[in-house]
């Protein structure tokens, strides 16, 4: 469990060149960010960029020498290690720093990962060559300076007691004692970075677009992995006999999907052991709105998952989640996150949530995005969908003040807290090789994509429903 008293601060600004079909593109992350755009206007690249990007800090610390607990170009830890260590070592570790020399880290520090992730990690992220990433870049722009006050508190797997509280003026770094062995050092510098960038989640959580077909067939993946392991250990040592590795099998199996999907596949096979798990959002009843909108909830029962109607007597039922519905399917990875392990401030971010929900549930599922925000996540999607945009839309009017609102909530069959802020929001369109970001006021999300395509059908219905009226008229 991790706490901090963290202050607003302005989001950080992300800037992607040439990936796939995006040439420049610039984003900010809001409470709520939204991407749309036709097919193949690169929204997939986009995310998988930002999610790898973020979910990949802890192993920057060990390529980055500069930051590295044994610096490879002196030989000597650096400053940042030398204060860590010392914290490990002695139970606590003291630094004086003022704000501008704290913020000055900070952008050198987001500047050196940013540019290791691009020259290195990114094609990680899609499982590719360099060479189809060789010009691809991500930067970030911090918008704020760091806050004048900020404490960061949790807990180590080993049972010590971590924090960082900043005053001001001086940096102060304790560890509970334990055994000096049972702390890693790695794990400390990635603890390090989430205190240093409050306006940046960490460990993100992704739901794929491919989310729909991995409760399918997660096992069959697991399946072919052993197989692959078993004919390793009837062969022995030798890697190379008869000219045959089997280990070049092992990776074609495993690497061929990007990072997001095999964190997807990681994810379900480890549903077991999360359920044991209750997340920080777990009394908020998020997880409640996916039951409404499956009319049944999901558990995992040994190695399966199954779905549960929530039907009475002879209407009930229990099945194996791969012969429930595609929409019941697409919603078990949300259902555990948000009961098991959702933590606050974590980025949520959901490839195309409309995919296979009829309307009246892709109006409630931006519904569930806005509670979801308000209680503490951050929420980016792609979507295609113009009834999530216009319920959100709704959303944002219901946060303006006007005459009989309750009345008016009431009526319209909302809840009381079912609004959203305009300022919290965040929207772009993906078109020409970048992103055009959406002007929103107290309306809304001015959306033109999704405008001009209605505007066209009704058009072409129009100009249909007419001639029809005057071909009966001339009978």
């Amino acid at each position: 469990m991790q706490s901090a008293n963290d202050p607003q601060t302005s989001p950080a600004t992300f800037r992607f060149k040439n990936l796939g079909p995006v040439k420049e593109a610039e984003l900010e992350l809001g409470d709520l960010t939204i991407i749309a755009g036709r097919n193949n206007t690169g929204k997939t690249y986009l995310v998988y960029t930002l999610y790898g990007f973020l979910n990949l800090w802890k192993d920057w610390w060990i390529t980055t020498a500069d930051f590295r607990l044994d610096n490879a170009a002196t030989g000597q830890p650096s400053t940042i290690a030398r204060f860590i260590l010392e914290a490990i070592a002695e139970g606590r570790a003291r630094r004086k720093v003022d704000r501008e020399t704290l913020n000055q880290e900070r952008k050198e520090v987001a500047r050196k990962l940013a540019r290791d992730f691009s020259n290195g990690t990114l094609t990680r992220v899609f499982s590719s060559s360099q060479d189809a990433f060789k010009d691809a870049a991500i930067e970030v722009e911090l918008n704020a300076e760091f806050p004048a006050e900020r404490t960061f508190e949790t807990t180590l797997r080993s049972g010590a007691i971590f924090s960082i509280r900043y005053d001001g003026t001086e940096l102060l770094m304790t560890c509970s004692r334990v055994e000096e062995d049972s702390i890693d050092g790695y794990r400390i510098f990635d603890l390090y970075l989430q205190f240093l960038f409050p306006e940046l989640s960490f460990e993100p959580f992704i739901l794929s677009a491919e989310r729909f077909g991995i409760s399918l067939f997660y096992k069959e993946l697991d399946f072919t992995k052993n197989q692959l392991v078993d004919l390793l250990q009837q062969m022995g040592d030798d890697k190379n006999r008869k000219s045959f590795s089997p280990f070049s099998l092992i990776d074609r199996a495993t690497n061929r999907y990007a990072l997001p999907i095999k964190d997807n596949i990681n994810y379900t096979r480890d549903l077991p052991d999360l359920q044991k798990k209750r997340s920080e959002l777990f009394d908020n009843k998020l997880f409640d709105d996916i039951k409404e909108m499956m009319e049944g909830y999901y558990r995992s029962a040994g190695d399966d998952i199954q779905f549960r109607s929530k039907a009475r007597k002879e209407r009930s039922f229990t099945i194996p989640l791969h012969i429930a519905s595609s929409s019941a399917r697409g919603l078990s990875d949300l259902y555990f996150f948000l009961r098991h392990a959702a933590r606050k401030n974590q980025l949520l971010i959901i490839d195309e949530p409309e995919g296979h929900l009829d309307t009246a549930n892709q109006i409630q599922f931006a519904r569930l995005l806005a509670r979801a925000v308000r209680a503490g996540l951050k929420v980016l999607i792609t979507t295609h969908s113009d009834y999530i945009i216009k319920e959100i839309n709704n959303l944002i009017m219901l946060s303006q003040s006007f005459e009989n609102k309750d009345q008016t909530v009431e009526k319209l069959n909302y809840k009381k807290d079912d609004f959203l802020d305009p300022d919290s929001v965040r929207a772009y369109v993906a078109e020409g090789s970048s992103l055009s970001e959406c002007v929103i006021d107290t309306f809304g999300i001015d959306m033109p994509s999704f405008e001009a395509t209605i505007d066209a059908i009704n058009r072409v219905s129009n100009e249909l429903a007419s001639r029809l009226i005057i071909e009966d008229e001339d009978e």
